[in-house]
């Protein structure tokens, strides 16, 4: 496999000066594209003190690099196309040559970007795409930051849809194929706000994820989740960069069809408390109410436990929970992003342990297309009626 992801990387260098040419001779409808997205992700977990209550003591310390190359037009100057290639080159550290494979994944996609008659922006991507493409805000019970990390890419379709006070995504994920032993999964996911105010949002998000069992292990779980909420910024009339409250419900309904006899509601509520000045940031998470991932320790049919394959959020939605992150995300340019984070989590037992975190982003596209590229429907103020999208 090495050999193989050796062969597309090097077609993907053979090609790139071909684009740099092209590009340099002047003005043409079709534009050659290149990218390139490296991320870093080191995350240190110690949990011992609540005896691996959640996750074992561990470190995840790896980083993919996904260069790309493709091409792009304008159909008219509302409307404009975007073809790209991509690969996944991952390294987790310290693994020896032996027992890792670098090729993580093809990415192929197809966007576009359209102004729509009544001023409203609008991005559809389809095919094999980022997941950093989605521009929603999602609670950590959809995904924690390590689910995020490892699945990077969404295997459907994304929309996107703007107008200056509202924003909304709607997105597809096909995560399995059904077969003999591999399973058949699937989810639809949406994000969005309104902007009520300047400094109040009526939002949600939410997700309706279908995962079945094999041919060797039958069976179908639902899991439904629904989370309306209010957010509050009070930076709008302070100094702070955010000084924000966010509070809603958290609905869900759950069914193992082969297991259970009938249908589960778990509810709860999450309260999120976030003051940032100087790039520093204190965020304090709560949640209140009843278990929302009782499978999680469930066996299928076959003997397997549901664990995260089932929940990919943070794995402490099982009554109440309080958790506080302290980080800095110096602004360094649009194109970099580091985060340096530590996190201290407690349950009704109390503390059960703490995390750190050091995450580093480049994205070659932010540098190269500033207003709007790749995954990013863009701004009202960089798309005036005459400019090119």
């Amino acid at each position: 496999m090495e050999g193989l992801a050796m062969k597309k990387l090097l077609i993907i260098l053979a090609i790139l000066p071909l684009a740099l040419s092209v590009q340099a001779a002047g003005p043409r409808k079709l534009k050659f594209e290149y990218d390139a997205y490296y991320e870093y992700y080191f995350e240190n977990r110690e949990f011992d003190k609540s005896g691996s209550k959640y996750f074992y003591s561990s470190t995840i310390n790896s980083m993919v690099l996904t260069p790309s190359v493709g091409f792009s037009f304008y159909q008219n100057r509302n409307l404009h196309h975007r073809l790209g290639l991509g690969i996944d080159l991952r390294r987790d550290m310290g693994v020896g040559p032996q027992n890792y494979q670098i090729l993580d994944e093809v990415t192929i996609n197809y966007d576009v970007h359209a102004r729509l008659g009544n001023g409203a922006l609008f991005e559809g991507i389809l095919g094999v795409l980022p997941r950093h493409y989605s521009e929603g805000e999602y609670s950590e019970f959809f995904a924690s930051d390590s689910l995020l990390f490892a699945d990077r890419n969404i295997d459907g379709i994304l929309l996107k849809y703007k107008t200056p006070r509202f924003y909304a995504e709607l997105g597809e994920d096909w995560m399995g194929k059904g077969g003999p032993t591999r399973r058949e999964r699937f989810m639809f996911f949406s994000a969005g706000a309104w902007s009520w105010k300047p400094w109040l949002k009526l939002g949600w998000d939410a997700f309706f994820y279908h995962y079945a069992g094999s041919e060797q292990a039958p069976g179908v779980v639902d899991l439904d989740y629904l989370h309306p909420y209010v957010k509050a910024d009070f930076a709008y009339y302070t100094d702070m960069q955010e000084l924000s409250l966010k509070a809603g419900p958290m609905l869900s309904y759950q069914w193992d069809r082969k297991q259970e006899e009938k249908q589960s509601t778990p509810c709860g509520a999450e309260l999120v408390l976030t003051a940032r000045k100087w790039n520093v940031s204190l965020q304090n998470t709560s949640y209140f109410g009843s278990n929302l991932q009782y499978l999680y320790n469930n066996l299928d049919t076959g003997g397997i436990k549901y664990g995260h394959d089932l929940y990919f959020g943070n794995p402490w939605y099982r009554g109440f929970f309080d958790s506080l992150k302290a980080s800095w995300e110096p602004n360094i340019a649009p194109f970099l992003k580091l985060r340096v984070a530590a996190r201290f989590t407690f349950d009704n037992s109390g503390f059960i342990g703490s995390q750190q975190y050091f995450g580093f982003i480049f994205n070659l596209d932010k540098y190269r297309h500033p207003k709007m590229g790749a995954g990013r429907i863009g701004n009202f103020t960089e798309q005036k009626k005459g400019i090119p999208l």
